[in-house]
Protein backbone atom coordinates (compact mmCIF):
# COMPACT_ATOMS: atom_id res chain seq x y z
CA UNK A 1 0.00 0.00 0.00
CA UNK A 2 1.48 3.47 -0.72
CA UNK A 3 2.43 5.56 2.10
CA UNK A 4 0.34 8.88 2.58
CA UNK A 5 0.70 11.78 4.79
CA UNK A 6 -2.20 11.52 7.37
CA UNK A 7 -2.98 15.32 7.40
CA UNK A 8 -3.65 17.81 5.10
CA UNK A 9 -1.29 21.33 6.92
CA UNK A 10 -3.61 23.68 7.88
CA UNK A 11 -3.98 27.29 5.95
CA UNK A 12 -4.39 30.46 6.85
CA UNK A 13 -8.11 32.26 6.98
CA UNK A 14 -6.06 34.55 4.36
CA UNK A 15 -3.15 34.09 2.53
CA UNK A 16 -0.39 33.98 5.34
CA UNK A 17 3.30 33.39 4.53
CA UNK A 18 6.35 31.76 5.09
CA UNK A 19 10.71 31.72 4.60
CA UNK A 20 11.61 28.88 3.43
CA UNK A 21 14.21 27.07 5.76
CA UNK A 22 12.92 23.72 6.04
CA UNK A 23 11.78 21.28 3.68
CA UNK A 24 9.49 18.21 3.80
CA UNK A 25 10.01 15.41 2.40
CA UNK A 26 7.05 13.08 2.31
CA UNK A 27 9.00 10.02 0.60
CA UNK A 28 11.38 9.96 4.24
CA UNK A 29 11.53 7.60 7.14
CA UNK A 30 8.72 7.24 8.94
CA UNK A 31 8.03 9.76 11.67
CA UNK A 32 5.79 12.00 13.53
CA UNK A 33 5.82 15.67 12.25
CA UNK A 34 4.86 18.59 14.26
CA UNK A 35 2.79 21.40 12.38
CA UNK A 36 2.82 24.90 14.06
CA UNK A 37 0.48 27.68 12.88
CA UNK A 38 0.54 31.12 14.69
CA UNK A 39 0.32 34.81 13.54
CA UNK A 40 0.83 37.62 16.57
CA UNK A 41 -0.94 40.60 15.82
CA UNK A 42 -0.16 43.44 17.25
CA UNK A 43 -3.67 45.02 17.81
CA UNK A 44 -4.45 41.98 20.28
CA UNK A 45 -3.32 41.47 23.21
CA UNK A 46 -4.01 37.54 23.24
CA UNK A 47 -1.83 35.69 20.48
CA UNK A 48 -2.98 31.93 19.82
CA UNK A 49 -0.75 29.38 18.24
CA UNK A 50 -1.94 26.11 16.88
CA UNK A 51 -0.01 22.73 16.85
CA UNK A 52 -1.21 19.85 15.28
CA UNK A 53 0.87 16.62 14.50
CA UNK A 54 1.61 14.67 11.10
CA UNK A 55 2.57 11.73 10.08
CA UNK A 56 3.49 8.94 7.11
CA UNK A 57 1.49 5.82 7.67
CA UNK A 58 -0.02 2.90 5.64
CA UNK A 59 -3.17 2.66 4.33
CA UNK A 60 -6.59 5.64 3.74
CA UNK A 61 -5.53 9.59 4.64
CA UNK A 62 -9.30 9.80 4.70
CA UNK A 63 -9.83 7.32 7.26
CA UNK A 64 -6.91 9.20 9.64
CA UNK A 65 -8.13 12.25 9.20
CA UNK A 66 -11.22 11.03 10.83
CA UNK A 67 -9.41 9.79 14.11
CA UNK A 68 -8.79 12.70 16.94
CA UNK A 69 -5.29 10.72 17.49
CA UNK A 70 -3.98 10.98 14.19
CA UNK A 71 -3.40 14.79 14.00
CA UNK A 72 -4.04 15.77 17.64
CA UNK A 73 -1.38 15.65 20.45
CA UNK A 74 -3.14 13.25 22.98
CA UNK A 75 -0.77 15.23 25.86
CA UNK A 76 -0.18 19.07 25.99
CA UNK A 77 3.00 20.21 24.84
CA UNK A 78 5.44 23.08 26.64
CA UNK A 79 4.99 26.20 24.75
CA UNK A 80 6.63 29.24 25.59
CA UNK A 81 7.63 32.87 24.02
CA UNK A 82 10.43 34.12 24.53
CA UNK A 83 10.91 38.45 23.81
CA UNK A 84 14.03 40.13 22.90
CA UNK A 85 15.48 43.16 22.06
CA UNK A 86 17.91 44.46 19.16
CA UNK A 87 20.82 42.89 21.39
CA UNK A 88 19.60 39.59 21.48
CA UNK A 89 18.23 40.00 25.31
CA UNK A 90 15.18 39.00 27.27
CA UNK A 91 13.25 41.82 27.76
CA UNK A 92 10.89 39.50 30.15
CA UNK A 93 12.09 38.57 33.74
CA UNK A 94 11.19 34.68 32.39
CA UNK A 95 9.15 33.58 29.11
CA UNK A 96 5.59 33.68 28.65
CA UNK A 97 4.14 30.39 28.85
CA UNK A 98 1.07 29.35 26.77
CA UNK A 99 -2.34 28.25 28.62
CA UNK A 100 -5.09 26.21 26.34
CA UNK A 101 -8.14 26.81 25.07
CA UNK A 102 -10.43 24.07 23.72
CA UNK A 103 -12.18 25.08 20.16
CA UNK A 104 -14.90 23.27 19.64
CA UNK A 105 -14.43 22.49 15.48
CA UNK A 106 -17.46 21.73 13.33
CA UNK A 107 -16.27 18.46 11.11
CA UNK A 108 -18.61 17.91 7.48
CA UNK A 109 -15.43 17.22 5.73
CA UNK A 110 -12.52 15.20 5.25
CA UNK A 111 -11.69 16.18 9.60
CA UNK A 112 -13.63 15.37 12.79
CA UNK A 113 -15.77 17.26 14.65
CA UNK A 114 -14.93 17.96 18.50
CA UNK A 115 -12.62 20.39 20.57
CA UNK A 116 -9.41 21.29 19.54
CA UNK A 117 -6.80 22.79 21.89
CA UNK A 118 -5.09 26.21 20.78
CA UNK A 119 -1.82 27.51 23.24
CA UNK A 120 -2.73 31.13 23.94
CA UNK A 121 -0.61 33.81 25.11
CA UNK A 122 -2.37 36.53 27.60
CA UNK A 123 0.44 40.09 26.46
CA UNK A 124 -1.24 42.02 29.12
CA UNK A 125 0.17 40.04 32.37
CA UNK A 126 3.41 42.13 30.71
CA UNK A 127 1.54 45.48 29.47
CA UNK A 128 4.96 47.65 30.86
CA UNK A 129 7.34 45.63 28.38
CA UNK A 130 5.28 44.22 25.66
CA UNK A 131 2.31 47.38 24.54
CA UNK A 132 2.91 50.68 23.61
CA UNK A 133 0.17 53.12 23.91
CA UNK A 134 -0.77 56.08 21.60
CA UNK A 135 -1.28 58.73 24.55
CA UNK A 136 -3.31 61.09 21.35
CA UNK A 137 -5.76 57.72 20.27
CA UNK A 138 -5.47 55.78 22.93
CA UNK A 139 -4.94 52.90 20.28
CA UNK A 140 -2.58 50.24 22.02
CA UNK A 141 -0.08 47.91 19.85
CA UNK A 142 1.29 44.79 21.27
CA UNK A 143 4.26 44.38 19.03
CA UNK A 144 7.60 46.26 19.21
CA UNK A 145 9.34 46.84 15.89
CA UNK A 146 12.81 46.83 17.70
CA UNK A 147 11.68 43.21 19.87
CA UNK A 148 12.16 39.41 18.29
CA UNK A 149 9.87 37.30 19.41
CA UNK A 150 10.53 33.95 19.90
CA UNK A 151 8.47 30.55 19.91
CA UNK A 152 9.72 27.89 21.54
CA UNK A 153 8.02 24.45 22.03
CA UNK A 154 9.27 21.55 24.05
CA UNK A 155 7.74 17.81 23.55
CA UNK A 156 8.31 16.67 27.04
CA UNK A 157 7.91 12.92 26.05
CA UNK A 158 9.89 12.77 22.90
CA UNK A 159 12.79 15.70 24.21
CA UNK A 160 12.06 16.85 21.33
CA UNK A 161 12.37 20.92 20.89
CA UNK A 162 10.97 23.37 17.79
CA UNK A 163 11.64 26.95 17.39
CA UNK A 164 10.74 29.70 15.39
CA UNK A 165 10.81 33.37 15.42
CA UNK A 166 8.79 36.58 14.27
CA UNK A 167 9.49 40.40 14.20
CA UNK A 168 7.75 42.54 15.70
CA UNK A 169 5.71 45.44 13.84
CA UNK A 170 5.10 49.11 15.18
CA UNK A 171 2.43 51.12 14.42
CA UNK A 172 1.95 53.14 10.79
CA UNK A 173 1.62 56.87 9.51
CA UNK A 174 -1.23 57.49 7.58
CA UNK A 175 -0.61 60.77 5.78
CA UNK A 176 -3.80 60.96 3.20
CA UNK A 177 -5.99 61.18 4.58
CA UNK A 178 -4.91 62.90 7.08
CA UNK A 179 -5.44 62.19 10.82
CA UNK A 180 -7.17 65.30 11.21
CA UNK A 181 -9.94 64.45 8.45
CA UNK A 182 -13.31 64.43 9.39
CA UNK A 183 -14.64 63.93 5.98
CA UNK A 184 -13.97 61.84 2.80
CA UNK A 185 -15.01 62.93 -0.59
CA UNK A 186 -15.40 60.65 -3.53
CA UNK A 187 -17.65 62.96 -5.40
CA UNK A 188 -15.38 63.28 -8.51
CA UNK A 189 -14.51 60.83 -11.30
CA UNK A 190 -10.61 60.90 -10.53
CA UNK A 191 -8.22 58.78 -9.06
CA UNK A 192 -7.42 59.36 -5.29
CA UNK A 193 -4.91 57.08 -2.78
CA UNK A 194 -4.24 56.61 0.36
CA UNK A 195 -0.54 57.45 1.41
CA UNK A 196 1.93 56.31 4.02
CA UNK A 197 5.14 55.35 5.36
CA UNK A 198 6.23 51.16 5.55
CA UNK A 199 6.99 50.40 9.15
CA UNK A 200 9.70 48.61 10.09
CA UNK A 201 10.02 44.55 9.34
CA UNK A 202 6.67 45.59 7.46
CA UNK A 203 6.50 43.94 3.97
CA UNK A 204 3.22 43.57 2.74
CA UNK A 205 0.14 46.24 2.90
CA UNK A 206 -3.58 45.37 2.37
CA UNK A 207 -6.20 48.35 2.95
CA UNK A 208 -9.85 49.17 2.80
CA UNK A 209 -12.63 51.30 3.50
CA UNK A 210 -15.91 50.15 5.80
CA UNK A 211 -18.53 52.15 4.77
CA UNK A 212 -21.36 52.43 7.92
CA UNK A 213 -25.06 52.88 6.61
CA UNK A 214 -28.46 52.40 8.38
CA UNK A 215 -31.90 51.08 7.04
CA UNK A 216 -35.35 52.03 8.51
CA UNK A 217 -37.84 49.98 7.26
CA UNK A 218 -41.69 51.04 6.96
CA UNK A 219 -42.83 48.11 8.43
CA UNK A 220 -40.92 49.20 11.54
CA UNK A 221 -39.94 53.04 11.57
CA UNK A 222 -38.81 52.58 15.13
CA UNK A 223 -35.66 50.47 14.73
CA UNK A 224 -32.50 51.71 12.65
CA UNK A 225 -30.75 48.77 11.71
CA UNK A 226 -26.90 49.85 11.48
CA UNK A 227 -24.96 47.52 8.16
CA UNK A 228 -21.56 47.67 7.12
CA UNK A 229 -19.34 47.52 3.28
CA UNK A 230 -15.99 46.86 2.91
CA UNK A 231 -14.24 48.48 -0.07
CA UNK A 232 -10.87 46.48 -0.37
CA UNK A 233 -8.62 49.08 -1.95
CA UNK A 234 -5.32 47.64 -3.35
CA UNK A 235 -2.57 45.21 -1.77
CA UNK A 236 1.25 47.13 -2.26
CA UNK A 237 4.23 45.93 -1.27
CA UNK A 238 7.80 48.03 -0.11
CA UNK A 239 11.07 47.85 -1.46
CA UNK A 240 12.66 46.36 1.73
CA UNK A 241 11.60 45.93 5.32
CA UNK A 242 13.56 48.83 6.55
CA UNK A 243 10.92 50.97 7.17
CA UNK A 244 10.15 54.98 5.92
CA UNK A 245 9.56 54.21 2.82
CA UNK A 246 6.44 55.92 0.77
CA UNK A 247 3.66 53.95 -0.83
CA UNK A 248 0.51 54.77 -2.14
CA UNK A 249 -2.76 52.81 -2.69
CA UNK A 250 -4.61 53.77 -5.51
CA UNK A 251 -8.52 53.77 -5.99
CA UNK A 252 -11.24 55.46 -8.25
CA UNK A 253 -13.49 57.74 -6.46
CA UNK A 254 -16.74 56.45 -8.59
CA UNK A 255 -16.09 52.75 -7.66
CA UNK A 256 -17.53 53.69 -4.10
CA UNK A 257 -20.82 54.11 -6.12
CA UNK A 258 -20.42 51.03 -7.91
CA UNK A 259 -19.67 48.93 -5.25
CA UNK A 260 -22.74 50.12 -2.93
CA UNK A 261 -24.52 49.47 -6.02
CA UNK A 262 -23.65 46.12 -6.20
CA UNK A 263 -23.61 45.14 -2.63
CA UNK A 264 -27.30 46.79 -1.64
CA UNK A 265 -30.58 45.78 -2.50
CA UNK A 266 -32.90 48.00 -4.00
CA UNK A 267 -36.21 48.01 -1.75
CA UNK A 268 -39.38 50.36 -1.97
CA UNK A 269 -39.79 50.22 1.29
CA UNK A 270 -36.93 51.18 3.20
CA UNK A 271 -34.95 54.41 3.75
CA UNK A 272 -31.52 54.45 3.89
CA UNK A 273 -29.03 56.94 5.58
CA UNK A 274 -25.21 57.59 5.83
CA UNK A 275 -23.11 56.90 9.03
CA UNK A 276 -18.88 56.88 8.87
CA UNK A 277 -15.93 55.45 6.81
CA UNK A 278 -13.78 53.63 8.75
CA UNK A 279 -10.08 52.82 7.51
CA UNK A 280 -8.04 49.97 7.46
CA UNK A 281 -4.50 48.74 6.80
CA UNK A 282 -3.07 45.32 7.26
CA UNK A 283 0.61 44.60 7.76
CA UNK A 284 2.12 41.94 6.82
CA UNK A 285 6.05 40.94 7.74
CA UNK A 286 8.38 39.31 5.26
CA UNK A 287 7.57 36.02 6.01
CA UNK A 288 4.02 36.32 5.30
CA UNK A 289 4.71 37.52 2.11
CA UNK A 290 7.23 34.84 0.93
CA UNK A 291 4.06 32.64 2.37
CA UNK A 292 1.97 34.13 -0.16
CA UNK A 293 3.93 33.69 -3.16
CA UNK A 294 4.24 30.36 -2.23
CA UNK A 295 1.02 29.17 -1.84
CA UNK A 296 -0.69 31.63 -4.70
CA UNK A 297 -2.43 29.69 -7.56
CA UNK A 298 -0.42 28.50 -10.38
CA UNK A 299 -0.76 30.19 -13.65
CA UNK A 300 1.38 27.16 -15.23
CA UNK A 301 1.35 23.61 -16.02
CA UNK A 302 4.00 23.29 -14.02
CA UNK A 303 1.93 22.66 -10.54
CA UNK A 304 5.00 20.91 -8.54
CA UNK A 305 5.84 23.44 -5.66
CA UNK A 306 8.28 23.50 -3.02
CA UNK A 307 7.08 23.32 0.80
CA UNK A 308 8.72 25.85 2.73
CA UNK A 309 8.63 26.33 6.70
CA UNK A 310 10.47 28.53 9.36
CA UNK A 311 9.92 25.76 12.29
CA UNK A 312 13.10 24.22 13.14
CA UNK A 313 12.20 20.56 12.84
CA UNK A 314 8.99 21.11 11.95
CA UNK A 315 6.53 22.29 9.00
CA UNK A 316 4.69 25.67 9.47
CA UNK A 317 4.12 29.05 9.83
CA UNK A 318 4.88 31.40 12.76
CA UNK A 319 5.09 34.95 11.63
CA UNK A 320 3.61 38.34 12.66
CA UNK A 321 0.91 41.27 11.28
CA UNK A 322 -0.74 44.34 12.21
CA UNK A 323 -4.53 44.93 11.75
CA UNK A 324 -4.53 48.53 12.00
CA UNK A 325 -8.05 50.61 12.20
CA UNK A 326 -7.69 54.39 12.41
CA UNK A 327 -9.25 55.44 15.30
CA UNK A 328 -11.23 59.00 13.97
CA UNK A 329 -13.89 57.90 11.25
CA UNK A 330 -15.14 60.13 8.39
CA UNK A 331 -18.49 61.39 7.61
CA UNK A 332 -18.96 61.82 3.26
CA UNK A 333 -18.86 65.37 2.64
CA UNK A 334 -21.95 67.26 1.13
CA UNK A 335 -21.32 66.78 -2.52
CA UNK A 336 -20.75 63.06 -1.79
CA UNK A 337 -24.12 61.96 -0.19
CA UNK A 338 -25.77 64.30 -3.08
CA UNK A 339 -24.34 61.96 -5.64
CA UNK A 340 -25.80 58.64 -3.73
CA UNK A 341 -29.25 60.40 -4.53
CA UNK A 342 -28.42 60.87 -8.49
CA UNK A 343 -25.51 58.10 -9.31
CA UNK A 344 -26.69 55.88 -11.89
CA UNK A 345 -25.29 52.76 -9.62
CA UNK A 346 -27.44 54.25 -6.40
CA UNK A 347 -29.96 56.58 -7.81
CA UNK A 348 -32.22 53.45 -6.75
CA UNK A 349 -31.16 52.83 -3.37
CA UNK A 350 -33.23 55.28 -1.18
CA UNK A 351 -30.50 56.99 0.10
CA UNK A 352 -31.97 60.17 1.95
CA UNK A 353 -28.52 61.76 3.72
CA UNK A 354 -26.63 61.33 6.61
CA UNK A 355 -28.87 59.59 9.82
CA UNK A 356 -29.66 62.26 11.84
CA UNK A 357 -27.94 63.10 15.44
CA UNK A 358 -25.23 61.10 13.63
CA UNK A 359 -22.02 62.53 16.60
Amino acid sequence: MKKVLSILILTATAYSFFSCSTELDINGNKKEVMVVYGILDAASSTQYIKINRAFLGEGNALEYAQIPDSTLYPYLLDVKLDVVNSNGQSVLSTPLTADTVNVYKDGGGVFFSGYQTYYRFDFKSNIAALATINTFTNDTTWLKSDYRYKLIITDNVTGNIYESEAPGLSNILIETPPSSSTTISFYTDNQSNVKFSSVKNGKIYEGKFTFHYYEIYDSNPTDTIEKTIDWNLATVKSDNTSGGELLYMNYSNWTFYDLLGQAIEQRDDVQRYTGYVFLSITIGAEDLNTYMDVNQPSNTLIQDKPSFSNISNGIGLFTSRYSYRRSRPMKLNTNTKDLLKTHPSTENLNFIGELPNLP
